[in-house]
């Protein structure tokens, strides 16, 4: 495996990073994985580098970019929204690796908004066939409630901070002698689109035959609390066998842990050599069955 810089589109070029097999087991495939938030195209806790790497010595061409503004990507004049330049920026990586090494298929990953990003680009593109998302969106379900307010009723350490937040003592023991101002307060604000533009979009999806991997942390229970949650939040939605689900409750959302770095890292590469040798399979029946018809 070897890495390599490369510098995508003019006049501002975006910066990626392209790690390649020695042997390059499928020629017509590649994956890109792209930016969460601000953190740059070494991934938290350099899980991108981490994936890239070990899906290009099983043989897969993988490539991490930057989008605009982030990391070693310049700024880019323009009027779009993030959501718009994003899906703009996947598609000129996408055109540039069509056009340089003639591939076909692409593989997209991201976590969060990263998750969120190429989730849109999917719905623009059909050379997107598949999707890993790490942490996308999720939506509540009656076993969450149940789950969640379940484990609530027997726990008498919720009913003292209850009893305390009611009487307004909450509030003054975690605040102390800090004012508002001394607090830093996040800026960015992650808004889920409705559960039926979702599902739209994924019925949409899963039409193509595209394939899709969702891994969710444990980090967020008051989101996500046991392992079915996202199909069981899309009734509506035929996942066919294109759908793989992991839930994940001893990772961070930030993938801090070194043991759960290798459970993401096994989970992805044992849906990627799947995912992979159905597509090989469907090509040489294919291929049978044209010669069957000739």
């Amino acid at each position: 495996m070897r890495e390599r810089v490369l510098r995508i589109g003019k006049p501002q070029p975006l910066t990626a990073i392209a790690s390649v097999p020695k042997d390059n087991v499928s020629k017509d495939m590649a994956v890109i994985i792209v930016n969460s938030g601000v953190m740059h195209h070494i991934g938290t806790c350099r899980m991108s580098v981490r994936i890239a790497r070990e899906l290009a010595n099983k043989g897969y061409l993988a490539l991490r970019f930057d989008f605009s503004g982030i990391g070693d990507s310049v700024p880019r004049s323009g009027t779009m929204s993030f959501t718009e330049s994003a899906a703009s920026e996947i598609k000129e990586v996408i055109d540039y690796l069509q056009k340089k090494k003639g591939i076909t298929r692409f593989t997209l990953m991201g976590l969060c908004s990263g998750a969120d990003a190429i989730y849109e680009s999917a719905l623009l593109d059909e050379r997107i066939d598949a999707l890993c998302q790490i942490d996308p969106y999720c939506y509540r379900t009656t076993r969450w409630k149940i789950n969640h307010w379940g484990s609530r009723l027997f726990d008498p350490k919720h009913w003292v901070r209850f009893m305390k937040y009611r009487l307004g003592m909450m509030h003054r023991e975690s605040a102390g002698e800090y004012n508002e101002e001394d607090f830093e307060l996040p800026t960015y604000v992650r808004d889920f689109p409705p559960r039926d533009e979702i599902s739209a979009g994924l019925n949409k999806l899963f039409s193509r035959n595209l394939k899709l991997q969702a891994l969710f942390t444990g980090e967020k229970p008051q989101l996500y609390n046991y392992e079915k949650q996202f199909e069981d939040s899309m009734p509506d939605v035929d996942f066919k066998d294109l759908f793989t689900t992991s839930y994940l409750p001893k990772c961070s959302h930030i993938l801090s842990e070194p043991d759960q770095q290798l459970v993401v890292l096994d989970k992805i590469s044992a849906w990627m050599e799947a995912k992979e040798s159905s597509v090989e399979a469907a090509d040489i029946n294919c291929s049978g069955e044209r010669l069957a018809v000739a």
